[in-house]
């Protein structure tokens, strides 16, 4: 996924928050999000970019609400166009959230528990 945009992130959060009429979609940090663009297009191995995805977005909320959700949907997206599927949230990043909140947990940290729970995808979509 190379063309990670902000609108691209804004949309996403929208369908995350979809089911819920009540939810807040009012963005708290454009800013945020434009770093997070930023050094995630900067990365190319796409376990780097995954796990600097989420954590930015757990690290520094840029909206009101359905940061971790954006954050988790954002990071299998980004795993999907590369070939790889990781059912999030998975309870070894779950774990580490709370240590993000805290900044005790690194993108690194992240990077690796992706790599742990990723399962190859054929181009046919089936698991290799």
């Amino acid at each position: 996924m190379q063309d990670l945009s902000l609108e691209y992130i804004i949309a996403l959060q929208k369908k995350v928050l979809s089911h819920d009429e009540q939810a807040d979609l009012r963005i708290i940090s454009e800013g945020n999000l434009l770093q997070l663009v930023f050094r995630v297009t900067m990365t190319d191995d796409p376990f780097s970019r995954a796990a600097l995805a989420f954590w930015s977005l757990c690290a520094y909320p840029a909206f009101r609400e359905g940061n971790r959700r954006t954050a988790y949907r954002l990071a299998e997206e980004i795993l999907v166009s590369a070939g790889c599927r990781v059912d999030l949230p998975c309870p070894d990043v779950r774990a580490l959230v709370q240590g993000i909140d805290a900044f005790t947990v690194e993108p690194e940290d992240v990077e690796r528990a992706f790599r742990n729970a990723a399962v190859p995808v054929s181009p046919s979509g089936s698991e290799r």
